[in-house]
């Protein structure tokens, strides 16, 4: 295995990305500084320790290992034990405010429904209301991109076009709902 490393400096620390050298790449599920919870003891006690990623490298079985820093408050932690490696599939989200997947998904203009309407502050069938009486504009503030005649629709929406829409004064969005 090759090593490509990259080495991002924040104050005192340095993160370490270990990818093997093939041509395949599979994107990580996770991101750096993302707090995550996990069970390291697969036989025993089933108790779930928390802590942020803090390393990653892909396996030769194409499978994402994380370095997890634990939190502060486990008993590991009290123990002497601070860091923990762990499996992609062993591994779930926590949500947290100062994640960077909501800084990651900004930069996405096109979601699904469920994605867009909780963006949006709505519910998915609010969204399709609002779809079917006129205000968003096929191609515009949404996009069906499913498989031609499969019957069955995937709509994507443009969150920040579909916001400027919803934001337009209620008079105004009236004359929407009644060419219908």
């Amino acid at each position: 295995m090759v090593n490509r490393q990259l080495k991002l400096l924040n104050h005192d620390a340095a993160w370490l990305i270990t990818i093997p050298k093939r041509s395949e790449f599979s994107e990580p599920a996770f991101h750096f500084g993302e707090r995550v919870k996990f069970c390291p003891d697969k036989e025993g006690d089933r108790t779930w320790e928390t802590g942020r990623i803090v390393g990653m490298k892909a396996s030769e079985q194409e499978q994402w290992i994380y370095h997890i820093e634990l939190d502060s408050d486990s008993p590991l932690y009290a123990c002497g034990i601070q860091e923990l490696s762990a499996k992609q599939n062993e591994v779930s989200l926590v949500k947290d405010s100062c994640s960077v997947r909501n800084q990651v998904q900004a930069t996405r203009a096109w979601f699904p429904t469920a994605e867009a309407a909780a963006l949006l502050g709505i519910t998915n069938n609010q969204l399709r209301k609002l779809r079917l009486n006129g205000l968003f504009k096929q191609g515009f503030h949404y996009r069906d991109t499913s498989i031609p005649n499969s019957g069955l629709p995937r709509w994507q929406w443009h969150v920040e076009r579909c916001t400027q829409a919803l934001e337009s004064p209620l008079e105004r969005r009236r004359g929407y709902y009644s060419r219908i």
